[in-house]
């Protein structure tokens, strides 16, 4: 794991090109909405044939259109929060050198997860069922929060120190908090 931290924390000691970043996000884009979607995708599908659940057709295209527009918003508004305000990308290659909080990130610590699984349940439910859209979306929750937890909040513990806990403690995970809590601004 030590090898791996060093690996991502050598790339937040330079300065990149916007075109080094615009390269920066193509495998990450073809790993998270084409690879990870596949097999998810064919994992739920194969345990929804044993779901006894039937959707009306009008309501899953809804939900996926619903997904898809909401999904692509908060990606890509998370994006471009990394890039304009941490002068980086999601891409552990091309990494922020601020710490973000605001924009997309003052809502939650994830946007782009939490985009990303909209996606994920958008596909399942517009390629099969809406039962294989929440299948999708749960395991890709899974596996995003399994990441974030062993590895990137680790890493952004080291990079940021006590600015990210406070941010951490302050901030949910996946899910927004979309309006103040009312109590005191830090």
């Amino acid at each position: 794991m030590k090898t791996l931290m060093d690996l991502f924390l050598s790339f937040t000691k330079k300065q990149y090109s916007n075109s080094y970043k615009i390269i920066a996000l193509i495998p990450g884009s073809i790993v998270f909405l084409v690879i990870s979607p596949l097999f998810l995708f064919l994992f739920s599908r194969y345990l929804n044939q044993f779901s006894p659940l039937h959707w009306p057709r009008t309501l899953e295209i809804s939900v996926a259109i619903t997904a898809i527009i909401v999904a692509i918003t908060i990606m890509t508004w998370g994006t471009f929060s990394l890039w304009i305000q941490g002068k980086g990308t999601p891409a552990p290659i091309a990494p922020t050198s601020v710490m973000v909080k605001t924009g997309a990130y003052k809502c939650c610590r994830n946007p782009i997860e939490l985009g990303t699984d909209l996606y994920f349940l958008a596909l399942g439910t517009w390629l099969d069922t809406l039962t294989t859209g929440i299948l999708c979306m749960t395991f890709g929750m899974m596996l995003g929060y399994g990441y974030i937890k062993i590895i990137e909040e680790r890493e952004l513990k080291l990079r940021f120190g006590k600015e990210y806990d406070n941010y951490r403690t302050a901030t949910p995970l996946f899910l927004p908090r979309l309006f103040s809590s009312g109590g005191s601004k830090k």
